[in-house]
């Protein structure tokens, strides 16, 4: 790997001065880059990981972090020298999330479904990638923060992920499918044709599962949330232990989870033949 991230680093170093117009566009994608890896990492991650991570130079992930930091979209930890998201991030999804009304209704649902369910459960939103978690509440017998806010899921093997990539766009679709599919645990799914039957399942029925694939002691079950005109906006997920995760219990949170989806839905807009009850 590091031989060929120097044959890379050298190519774009010795590009004719005519092609440099094109720099612009790859330092914000550089920057996006690093930018999704801190998001990956908790608490925080050194310069040199992120380097290895991103494929650049370490010199190139230092310009880029304190240019990121000086507009407080990064922190460095002076004490570890360490890397962390900065806080001018949620100003800048603040109107987006806001003006949709998503987290004002959403969050009391959340809430109250943790209570419910006594397990962990998730709102998370689609970057074009993956899913991103952007609220997070506890249930009593949660005993690990899965998907903690700001932590990405890949789209083909987590049920937030598989369900937003659903209804993504025909173009990010192609593009995932076309992808290598990376294996986490023996339940992976790596075969497009077989992911894509799924995705199909999952538009028509509007909801997801995941028996293992991203971590093999884990299991959850989603719903998506839709606002007005019907578009799937986000994602309501609880995930659990793999011993809790029984065919019965799995029935249950899914018909928890899908009324509360149904609620949210509802109070952003939309408008579907009838509203589950919340069990």
């Amino acid at each position: 790997m590091g031989k060929s991230t120097k044959a890379t680093t050298i190519k774009r170093r010795s590009r004719p001065a005519a092609k440099r117009r094109s720099s612009t566009v790859q330092a914000v994608q550089h920057a996006i880059e690093v930018l999704r890896c801190v998001s990956q990492t908790q608490p925080e991650i050194g310069v040199s990981e992120i380097a290895r991570r991103v494929g650049l130079h370490k010199s190139s992930i230092s310009r880029l972090v304190s240019t990121l930091a000086a507009e407080h979209l990064l922190e460095r930890n002076e004490r570890t020298e360490g890397v962390r998201l900065g806080f001018s991030l949620v100003a800048l999804a603040a109107p987006l999330l806001s003006g949709a009304g998503l987290t004002q209704a959403a969050q009391p649902q959340i809430n109250a479904l943790a209570e419910r369910s006594g397990e962990t459960v998730n709102l998370s939103v689609w970057d074009g990638h993956q899913a991103v978690s952007v609220h997070q509440a506890l249930g009593t017998n949660a005993i690990t923060h899965y998907a903690t806010p700001g932590q990405i899921n890949p789209a083909h093997c987590t049920a937030s992920g598989k369900l937003l990539l659903a209804f993504a766009s025909q173009d990010e679709i192609d593009k995932a499918l076309s992808g290598r599919l990376q294996r986490f645990t023996e339940h992976t799914k790596t075969s497009p044709a077989v992911l894509a039957r799924e995705l199909a399942q999952i538009r028509t029925e509007g909801r997801a599962i995941n028996h293992g694939e991203y971590a093999s002691d884990v299991g959850a079950v989603a719903a998506g949330v839709r606002n007005m005109d019907g578009r799937t906006l986000a994602v309501v997920t609880i995930t659990v232990p793999a011993y809790r995760f029984s065919s019965g219990r799995q029935t249950e949170l899914m018909a928890m989870v899908e009324a509360t989806a149904a609620v949210i839905s509802a109070q952003l807009g939309y408008r579907p033949q009838t509203v589950p009850k919340i069990r």
